[in-house]
């Protein structure tokens, strides 16, 4: 798998230093660099994270602070990875990753028009990247338990980046664990409420960190009794710091990348990402956006270095473009020197940042661009950057007759539409969806319809164009499911 062993931006901000008298501009170069990383896995080989290809040949992995191994690790799962960079070629070697699962539960609620699921009393939101194991979103049923990595959102949500399905139904003596401010904190009866999930810590083992229990708390919860008259009966209770004890790994003199959300905004230089206190400068550089694109719930990419009060001083912030942009079909052409593929007479980018993986038949662990061949089949979710099209998800999966092609509307002209430079054409058997899921009409349809729409089309493709059996109109804003 051909993928840049390097982190471009932090070398770069690296070599830029030496000689750099700037209070918040990394240190001198050394032989290597200390860095940490903190995001979704996007690929295997080795492991790669936030872009970065870290080798793994002496690498010690923890699962909920457990010694694990290489193959607890799944696409999508957010790893925090302790690692170095060697000045001279870029290569990165991890010497530690951390997983720690954010929530494990039973299902009790899904509402698949909103993407979410509720789990513990927890709102889980799934999007267009959401990886799932043993099962997909449609296939997951209440009362399925399942293990849950995210980045937090704002109001304690978790944005699902990797879900699992443990198990059908919950059974004595499974894990469910919960993280959350303490609320109705009542002594008396020993309960309180972690959202909307009630818990008893009465026969829980406590581990406050030398603090009291108290409302505002955030603590982690784990249980092993099934949920008896809705409260969860603890085991233990353990305080945790909101940036998940990340600020451990790293040295005073390390680069830290981290992808997130901001999850609380004071101001364009006071915020969280994912828990983390975020501060900016005014050499901060932004990508895909300005300083104004900053406010709560902005998903983003944070390079930089820790202060000594553990706050990460931005020298540059990427905007992450929600991806739109959604294919299906068999891959007609690639390019390894530019590591594109064409789909549908679509040419389709790769970065170090394109998530892969493999859900055919086949289930190769370690799979990327190099993998990929003539006619394999893709599912792709990228995001237009000016005319180009930018894969941040590419699946493959077992061979289908269909096609789907979800983009902006290019031009109209009934019954036909133009997506990315590929005509669509609808017919008596197509099905028409607005943007709230109702079936409607031709009629309704093209009177809704206008350039840059974002509209659903799946069907036959003959090489040039499509047949619609389903022309949707969609809309792409909290996800892009």
């Amino acid at each position: 798998m051909k993928r840049t062993p390097i982190i471009a931006p932090l070398l770069a901000l690296l070599v830029a230093a030496c000689g750099d008298s700037d209070s918040h501009s990394p240190p001198p170069l050394a032989e290597t660099t200390d860095v940490v990383t903190v995001g979704p896995i996007t690929g295997f080989g080795s492991v790669i994270s936030n872009g970065v290809e870290f080798g793994t040949d002496s690498v010690t992995v923890l699962v909920n602070g457990e010694p694990g191994g290489m193959d607890d690790l799944h696409v999508g799962m957010i790893v925090s990875i302790l690692g170095t960079i060697d000045a001279d070629s870029g290569a990165a070697e991890a010497s530690e990753i951390r997983f720690t699962a954010d929530l494990e539960g039973p299902i009790s609620g899904i509402n698949p028009a909103a993407g979410t699921l509720t789990v513990l009393g927890q709102t889980v939101l799934v999007d267009e990247l959401t990886m799932f194991d043993a099962a997909d979103f449609d296939g997951l049923e209440a009362g399925n338990v399942v293990r849950v990595s995210g980045q937090l959102r704002s109001q304690e949500r978790i944005q699902a980046t990797h879900v699992y399905r443990v198990a059908m139904e919950y059974q004595a003596g499974m894990r469910m664990q919960i993280k959350g401010e303490i609320e109705n904190l009542d002594p008396a009866t020993q309960r309180f409420r972690i959202g909307d999930q009630d818990c008893d810590y009465s026969g829980a083992m406590l581990d406050p960190g030398g603090l009291e229990l108290a409302d505002g708390l955030y603590v982690e919860v784990t249980s092993t009794t099934p949920i008896g008259d809705g409260d969860m009966i603890l085991d233990r209770i353990e305080a945790k710091d909101r940036d998940r004890d990340r600020d451990q790994l790293c040295s005073a003199d390390c680069e830290f990348e981290l992808e997130g959300f901001v999850t609380a905004f004071v101001s364009a230089t006071e915020f969280d990402v994912d828990g983390q206190p975020v501060s900016t400068i005014t050499t901060t550089e932004y990508v895909n956006g300005t300083v104004d694109s900053l406010a709560l719930d902005a998903k983003v990419a944070v390079d930089g270095v820790l202060d000594a009060n553990g706050t990460l001083v931005a020298d540059r912030i990427v905007f992450r473009l929600p991806s739109a942009v959604e294919i299906a079909a068999d891959v007609e052409a690639l390019d390894p020197n530019t590591e594109t593929v064409t789909l549908l007479g679509i040419t389709v980018m790769t970065t170090e940042h394109t998530l892969f993986r493999d859900h055919s038949g086949v289930a190769m662990p370690a799979f990327g661009f190099d993998d990929l061949a003539t006619g394999d089949r893709l599912e792709i979710r990228a995001y237009m950057d000016g005319d180009s099209v930018v894969a941040t998800r590419i699946e493959r999966g077992d061979a289908d007759d269909s096609v789907t092609l979800k983009a902006p509307v290019d031009a109209i002209d009934r019954p036909s539409l133009v997506l990315l430079g590929v005509t669509a054409t609808s017919d008596a058997e197509t099905v028409f969806q607005n943007a709230a899921y109702a079936v409607i009409d031709a009629d309704a349809f093209f009177g809704l319809v206008t350039t840059g729409d974002l509209v659903k089309t799946e069907g036959a493709y003959d090489g040039t164009s499509i047949l619609a059996e389903k022309m949707f109109l969609r809309e792409c804003e909290e996800q892009c499911l």
